[in-house]
């Protein structure tokens, strides 16, 4: 992800990679809980990290889907019903596709756009457009969601 997310208090409990991956089916799992298409959440899964949340990325993204430590926070406070916990793979799939659901819910369900602000961050494609790096990105998304039973 290594992108702009709303702002976000200092967050105490940022993810914590660890030597854990996770298969697709716990990703679409956690998607349909709610209510994201598996095969988004998949494809963005296997795009960000592989499925392995030992990743942090050079923009100290961090885990299976590579969320930021300011995301997380927002996240923890704007999104999640119970504590996330910082050092579970399972509990940074299901923060990013809590991010990834209220971003499709943003953009009225558009999936390419939501991928995109998950990269980039909404009020970034919303002001710049798509950056080449995202467009990129959400090109590869696309074609990964077919792997995964997408359109």
């Amino acid at each position: 992800m290594g992108r702009a997310a709303p702002s976000a208090p200092a967050v105490p409990d940022a993810p914590k990679p660890t030597n854990e991956r996770v298969s697709p089916l716990e990703v679409s799992r956690l998607a349909v809980s709610h209510g994201v298409p598996a095969s988004l959440a998949d494809a963005i899964a296997r795009q960000e990290s592989g499925f392995n949340n030992a990743l942090v990325s050079s923009a100290d993204a961090r885990g299976v889907m590579q969320i930021l430590p300011g995301t997380w926070g927002w996240i923890q406070s704007n999104l999640a019903r119970l504590p996330l916990a910082a050092a579970s793979a399972e509990s940074n799939v299901h923060a990013g596709v809590m991010y990834l659901g209220h971003l499709l819910r943003d953009t009225g369900g558009n999936q390419a756009e939501a991928t995109a602000a998950y990269y980039q961050g909404l009020s970034s494609v919303r002001r710049e457009g798509l950056l080449p790096q995202t467009r990129r990105y959400v090109a590869d998304v696309m074609a990964l969601r077919r792997l995964y039973g997408g359109p």
